[in-house]
């Protein structure tokens, strides 16, 4: 059985147990478009809309709990509405917990999400980190489509569960395409996105 994505996200630097203006260093491995569809628990379209830092009781660190509107699940339980992720990380009062490369959803952000795990609290619930995230942009006749974790348009996906990654991730899964130049309306649009995985699902089910 291949390792969870997680697992290999190590944490090298050193969590202080008060957890003041702590960062730790992490490294993630490259993940595939059909390692994230076949092997996440919830695939869905989401909205989010509340943030909140708790501290954990027993280890007294804190997580970014992000609550998401669930507009449409593509892989889970179709009847979740909304869902809470936990993010290690964040600030409460002076107190501040940093990850390195982690990147927070926004309060109003709206996307595709894979996630690994609903009953493990990890670093990072979503699969590949950055990987398993995917934002929509409006081209300006205003239709929905992709584009990365970090504003890249997605313009091409290829399935390939034969072709493992090897190397550590840039921030984008193996079969996802983007190209920096492209205009939002030449990216693939949500509705295709979707369908695309939908697809692929029947494929490897």
């Amino acid at each position: 059985m291949t390792a969870s994505p997680f697992p290999t996200a190590r944490l090298t630097g050193l969590v202080i147990a008060f957890w003041l203006a702590t960062a730790t260093a992490t490294s993630v491995r490259e993940v595939s478009l059909d390692e994230m569809l076949a092997r996440a628990e919830l695939v869905f379209e989401g909205e989010v809309t509340h943030l909140e830092v708790k501290e954990t009781p027993h280890h007294h660190r804190p997580f970014t709990q992000i609550t998401f509107r669930v507009l449409d699940v593509i892989k889970g339980r179709e009847e979740l509405s909304t869902v809470t992720l936990d993010f290690l990380g964040g600030q409460i009062g002076d107190k501040r917990l940093q990850v390195s490369d982690m990147d927070y959803p926004e309060l109003g952000e709206h996307g595709i999400y894979f996630v690994e795990s609903l009953q493990r609290r990890q670093v990072h619930p979503l699969y590949g980190w950055s990987q398993g995230r995917f934002l929509t942009t409006v081209d300006e006749a205003g239709q929905l489509h992709i584009r990365t974790a970090d504003g890249d348009p997605v313009v091409r996906l290829e399935f390939d569960s034969a072709s493992e990654p090897t190397g550590l991730s840039r921030g984008i899964a193996k079969g996802v395409f983007t190209r920096g130049d492209a205009l939002s309306k030449e990216a693939i649009s949500l509705d295709d996105f979707k369908r695309r995985l939908r697809q692929q699902l029947d494929i490897i089910r």
